[in-house]
């Protein structure tokens, strides 16, 4: 990995985000690019016969941004300074317009290859989050999203776990997955919940670890209805620094993040979540 991009409102959330984007950037030897927009306010057609009074308008709040945005770039130097995190290469990036539009143009002409978001709600995982930039975001951008709790803390990054179904699409993401830990010494370690008995899930287990044999995937099978239940508990058990999932639908991470997991995720509230993209088989 050779570059994450980090978008921020400066807010504290976004803060506690941005020490834990440059960690992991720092962990991964890449470089960090963070970036702010802002959106221009459509004035009313009632000043429409008032041109140089709207130019006016647009140029204060533009020149407000801006103001605000040279004082918190040096603050955000202070911040890597402060956590030991000044040698990690970052690239500042203050553009207006969409922020989903700018994350999408920055991803091809940079050739970003990971984004990190923060959360909305400070206690975890809560409703909050499907309407934020972050849901958005991971809806319409096509590489890896991490998204970071408000109450995440990095520390070294020796667990990851995966969610996964077993499918042959499903092979993808948990190679992107093995190309994130290189170099970190990472374990991963995949979670599929059975909602029934399935006699051929054995078989099925020992295919997926003969295709990763190289990679020494471990594979944990649970039976139970509580998908929400089942995710929380191999959380706790695996002690994992990253959850993953693969973005087959929008539908199963809201699911997986739904209020029921929210509660009982408050206690592991410092779990940042991978969101991978789904892609067609890999080979056999």
């Amino acid at each position: 990995m050779k570059k994450i991009l980090f978008p921020t409102d400066f807010s504290e959330t976004a803060d506690n985000a941005f020490i834990y984007a440059l960690h992991f950037a720092k962990s991964v030897n890449a470089d960090l690019y963070v970036l702010h927009t802002y959106d221009m306010p459509v004035i009313s057609s009632t000043s429409a016969g008032q041109p140089d009074l709207i130019q006016e308008v647009y140029n204060t709040i533009e020149f407000g941004h801006f103001d605000a945005y040279k004082e918190k770039v040096p603050q955000m130097r202070e911040i890597a300074e402060q956590h030991q995190l000044g040698d990690v290469n970052m690239t500042f990036i203050f553009e207006e317009g969409s922020l989903l539009y700018t994350i999408q143009r920055i991803i091809k002409d940079e050739n970003i290859e990971l984004v990190v978001m923060g959360t909305n709600g400070k206690s975890g995982w809560d409703k909050k989050i499907l309407g934020s930039n972050t849901s958005n975001v991971i809806r319409n951008v096509d590489i890896p999203i991490l998204s970071v709790p408000f109450k995440a803390k990095f520390k070294r990054l020796e667990r990851f776990g995966f969610a996964t179904l077993l499918k042959p699409s499903d092979r993808k993401g948990l190679r992107q997955i093995f190309n994130f830990t290189k170099g970190l010494n990472a374990e991963v370690k995949c979670l599929h919940i059975l909602r029934k008995e399935n006699p051929e899930v054995e078989m099925l287990v020992k295919e997926w670890q003969n295709f990763f044999i190289d990679d020494k995937l471990e594979i944990t099978t649970v039976l139970n209805r509580d998908l929400e239940q089942s995710v929380y508990y191999f959380i706790d058990e695996h002690l994992i620094d990253v959850m993953c999932i693969v973005k087959r639908q929008m539908g199963f991470f809201e699911r997986l993040f739904s209020s029921s997991l929210s509660q009982k995720l408050s206690y592991h509230a410092d779990v940042p979540v991978l969101v991978l993209q789904e892609g067609e088989k890999i080979d056999d």
